[in-house]
């Protein structure tokens, strides 16, 4: 990465890791040739979180690196506690690197019958939040809805793993012709016509419908797949119900071999081996979120375990957002 290798702005940025992701915020580190900055980050008995800076950042531009997935509403805190310290340490400007933006499903009021009755609307708050911690720009990756950055105040680059997934498909699974990209729900459609365009093949639909947070009843497929072979996309798995529901229908209409590929691996209440014991030949899945090492249920299957997921990093595509922001930082300072 020849952006990264440069010393342009460099010496006027410190990059700082949540608790998060440790590991892709060190890989990113690593592709940007910087060291992370030290901080403590201290919890507790009861939750309380206190952050601290090991050095003197005054008159910096920070990048605080953290996903939030698996525990959204700490992770937040943990933010806007970093922010904070940040702030009052005399940085010049925060940019937050959130591979993972929570809340970003939550970016429509529920519809209900009863008129006067209200809904929490998390994905503005959410931005809300960020704006008050202070927070001036942020890079995430792949959002729910495109429309989210409306919700913030401040710029927002918006970055994909679909090139980065697409790649490894393709070497890691061969004569995928001829090769349909399905989309698990109707409001996948613009993300499969990214990923058909990419892999320059057709692409089909199903029409689903959610019974609660965690079941959904698919209910037809609209376009072929029989004689094909399918590739599932979606911008996040978390139970894996939809996944495994749509593999299903897929093979039920005569799909051939039947792959997967998701930006964000939520994998909770044992999605890894549903996707195990599914129709699914490989899932292909960027490292946005951290993935546990020990299961809080021996009856959980570790993602590390199951030999149909294959994880990819989303570090290069995350260095050369920052590699940019530092570079545009250091123009106009």
């Amino acid at each position: 990465m020849k952006r990264a290798e440069s010393a342009i702005g460099i010496e006027q940025t410190i990059l700082v890791a949540g608790s998060s992701h440790p590991e892709l915020a060190e890989e990113i580190a690593r592709q940007l040739k910087m060291s992370l900055f030290p901080i403590k980050i201290q919890r507790y008995p009861d939750g309380e979180i206190q952050v601290h800076l090991q050095g003197d950042v005054a008159q910096k531009q920070a990048v605080v690196v953290q996903s939030m997935g698996k525990k959204p509403n700490e992770y937040l805190i943990e933010t806007m506690l970093i922010a904070d310290a940040l702030r009052r340490g005399g940085v010049s400007k925060i940019v937050l690197a959130c591979p993972y933006l929570a809340y970003s499903r939550q970016d429509l009021p529920v519809k209900s019958e009863i008129a006067f009755e209200g809904s929490s609307l998390a994905a503005r708050l959410f931005a809300h939040f960020l704006h008050e911690a202070g927070i001036s720009e942020l890079v995430t990756c792949d959002l729910h809805a495109e429309h989210i950055p409306s919700f913030y105040d401040f710029p927002v680059e918006h970055v994909s793993a679909r090139k980065s997934l697409v790649d490894a498909l393709g070497k890691e699974c061969r004569d995928l012709a001829p090769l349909v990209v399905v989309g698990p729900d109707l409001g996948s459609a613009k993300l499969v016509g990214h990923y058909a365009e990419e892999l320059q093949s057709s692409f089909a639909l199903i029409q689903k419908k959610r019974l609660d947070a965690r079941n959904v009843e698919m209910l037809s497929l609209v376009g072929e797949v029989k004689g094909k072979n399918v590739l599932l996309a979606d911008d996040m798995c978390s139970t894996a119900g939809t996944l495994e529901s749509a593999a299903k229908v897929c093979q039920e209409k005569g799909a051939k071999r039947i792959f997967a590929a998701v930006t964000h691996g939520l994998f909770v209440d044992g999605a890894a081996r549903r996707i195990q014991n599914s129709p699914i030949e490989r899932l292909f899945v960027s490292n946005t979120i951290a993935q546990d090492e020990k299961p809080e249920s021996k009856t959980v299957l570790p993602v590390e375990s199951n030999s149909k997921i294959s994880v990819i990093s989303i570090a290069p595509t995350f260095a050369a957002a920052i590699s940019r922001l530092v570079d545009r930082f250091s123009q106009y300072s």
